[in-house]
């Protein structure tokens, strides 16, 4: 084991030992797993109440200790019950450890004790600096991922250059940068809800078209700038009605528009298959999914155009 991963080790221990002692209970690292620039603790999530808060009070005081220069103890037993007779509150993997003929207690003075056949540093300073940066569920794990020595030095710097350039973005500097953020969530949480509302309000007010002859219903339109989320859910609602199709378009500030074809499970017709006959003819963009249901991306200056068509084609192919 190389001295990155034995740092990387050593710290995750005083890690963990810190963690025990904020959630005041016994934490089981199922696994650790060292990779060339980080490192990743997989942690039992049963019954734990974890947030980042807590992962940051414990990454403190990781490096308090550190900087203090703890010694790391090494102590050697038969068998892990003569182990944990000796050190009651004694943290291993006991799957693991239940039948080894020698059990390795690493001791991180004064802080944590555990079970562990790896290679440690002699002083917790050998690790130099510790950095959590990221905590995410796995399956029934925290995944906890670190970094260690100048490899946590580096992704510090690149973190403070990346709250600069949001500082910059946003128009807030360090102190004011996190109140300037929530206003502008709340902001967008305004001016989404109000978009949600035009939205509604619009695909509500939709006139359909009514075609005797192929005995079909047809609503289509081109919008402008509506919530894409909600015109999805409106075209899914319309399409359980009898003998619908929906055709919608809605533009934007960019060159291509979406588009979305889809028709009720009683008509006949095969919206992937138009929509790409209508390719054939000209160059429209491109799209895919079901008979029944397709998004694409269309050119917006002919959205207009492959409105009318895809609607005359579909008639056609009803009208046969």
């Amino acid at each position: 084991m190389d001295m990155n991963t034995s740092a990387a080790h050593t710290a995750e221990h005083a890690f963990i030992g810190s963690l025990q002692k904020i959630l005041n209970k016994s934490l089981t690292v199922r696994k650790v797993e060292h990779r060339d620039s980080y490192n990743i603790a997989f942690i039992k999530s049963s019954d734990l109440d974890l947030d980042f808060d807590k992962i940051v009070s414990a990454e403190k005081e990781v490096n308090r200790l550190i900087v203090e220069g703890r010694n790391i103890l090494h102590h050697s037993f038969s068998s892990l019950n003569e182990a944990k007779k000796e050190i009651p509150d004694l943290r291993a993997n006991e799957q693991r450890l239940a039948y080894a003929d020698k059990i390795t207690v690493v001791e991180i003075e004064n802080h944590d004790v555990a079970a562990c056949s790896m290679e440690h540093v002699s002083n917790l300073s050998e690790c130099i600096f510790f950095l959590v940066t990221s905590m995410s569920m796995n399956g029934s794990d925290y995944e906890i991922r670190f970094m260690v020595g100048k490899n946590a030095m580096d992704e510090a710097v690149k973190i403070t250059e990346k709250i600069h350039s949001i500082c910059n973005e946003v128009g807030a500097n360090y102190n004011t940068v996190e109140g300037t953020i929530k206003k502008l969530h709340k902001e967008r949480e305004q001016f989404y809800d109000q978009s949600k509302k035009l939205t509604n309000k619009i695909l509500t007010s939709i006139q359909s078209q009514y075609f005797d002859k192929q005995s079909i219903t047809v609503i289509s339109k081109i919008l402008d700038n509506m919530d894409w989320r909600m015109v999805q859910t409106f075209v899914g609602q319309k399409i359980l009605e009898a003998r619908t199709i929906v055709i919608l378009v809605n533009t934007d500030d960019y060159d291509l528009a979406s588009l979305v074809f889809a028709r009720s499970s009683d008509v006949n017709l095969d919206c992937v298959e138009i929509f790409e006959n209508l390719g054939k003819k000209q160059e429209i963009g491109k799209g895919g999914g079901k008979p029944n249901f397709i998004n694409a991306k269309i050119k917006k200056s002919i959205s207009n155009k492959v409105v009318k068509d895809l609607i005359s084609e579909s008639l056609k192919v009803l009208s046969l």
